[in-house]
């Protein structure tokens, strides 16, 4: 029964029972305490102890109703918030928000230590926020670039950082936007712009904004190999591959390679002088520098730097020139172990 209802029956009740004992007896009776008289009809008196216990059985209604609607809502509002972190968990992301239901709020803390994914592309959900954002995610899996507008995420989300990467691939406009706002943006997604800018750019564009830039080694190589394949009125200095050399941690078997690469675009002369400097910059790199020497058939330069190194360093490049001097002509470095 509603609680309208219950009040109207009640209070219908009591005026019958009002009029019925009205009818019957319709004189009146006093209740003194002290000094205080209180004179009421007899009909009055009866019903009134029903009209005091419906006031307080509305009361209690109303009061325990109260209560279960800011239970309800209670409840109401941290369901919405756990949807709310679902999806902002879907999406990488922390959610800060409060919740009143203490089961709630330990599945909420739970779930903000866990990554969450979703790998049924038959997924469903009568969330429409839910429903975006795992669409999102499935576009991005897919290498689609979803817009920066629609996806509002920080520059260091790793949703956001893959949804870029997409961009940059499919976009190599924006790969060189990118590197000329690399401030912006994480070395991951640098990486990826500039190393996509070398493969789709011209060097001219590359160089200028070279300097702006942290490469690793894999940048480095990358660059460094498009050099080599320049007229060499478009290729790089001396100067700035030395530079790029010095500033990265490359191993000889790396600096070998790309000698290789450049050995049909520089004159002789140019590329020991490459290597000479390379080596003179960091002493690590001699073999590298042996290599081209040796490549040329600088026998007396080897010797020279052989001359002043232990016996037991570079020994491929000590086996080669006593196999020159006995003779044997045929035999190249890349037969024997620089390594």
């Amino acid at each position: 029964m509603g609680l309208k209802k219950y009040i109207f029956g009640s209070l219908l009740l009591a005026i019958v029972i009002f009029g019925y004992t009205f009818s019957i007896e319709a004189g009146d009776y006093r209740v003194q305490i002290l000094d205080f008289t209180l004179i009421l009809p007899i009909a009055l008196w009866i019903v009134l102890p029903m009209v005091i216990l419906l006031v307080l059985t509305i009361l209690h209604i109303s009061f325990y109703g109260l209560k279960n609607f800011f239970i309800v809502k209670a409840f109401n509002k941290d369901s919405n918030s756990l949807i709310t972190l679902i999806n902002k968990r879907l999406l990488n992301e922390n959610s800060n928000a409060n919740f009143q239901n203490e089961n709630l709020k330990e599945l909420a803390d739970v779930l903000n230590q866990l990554d969450v994914d979703v790998s049924n592309t038959n997924f469903s959900s009568q969330n429409k926020d839910i429903s975006k954002t795992v669409d999102q995610k499935f576009n991005i899996k897919a290498g689609k670039y979803v817009s920066s507008k629609d996806l509002k995420l920080d520059l260091d989300n790793p949703m956001m950082i893959e949804n870029i990467k997409n961009r940059i691939e499919i976009d190599d406009n924006f790969a060189l936007e990118v590197i000329k706002n690399s401030t912006k943006y994480s070395q991951i997604i640098i990486k990826k712009a500039f190393l996509k800018a070398v493969e789709t750019k011209s060097m001219t564009s590359i160089k200028k904004v070279i300097p702006e830039l942290k490469l690793d080694n894999d940048m480095v190589k990358a660059v460094l190999k498009k050099d080599s394949e320049q007229k060499i009125e478009f290729a790089m200095t001396n100067e700035m591959i030395l530079e790029l050399i010095t500033k990265a941690t490359l191993s000889n078997t790396d600096l070998i390679t790309i000698a290789k690469n450049y050995k049909s675009l520089m004159t002789p002369e140019q590329l020991i002088r490459l290597f000479e400097d390379i080596a003179s910059a960091k002493e690590e790199y001699t073999t590298s520098y042996l290599y081209v020497l040796a490549e040329y058939e600088m026998i007396d330069k080897i010797r020279d730097i052989l001359v002043n190194n232990s016996s037991d360093e570079y020994l491929p490049f000590r086996a080669l020139i006593d196999l020159k001097d006995a003779g044997k002509h045929t035999y190249s470095l890349d037969a024997l172990s620089y390594k």
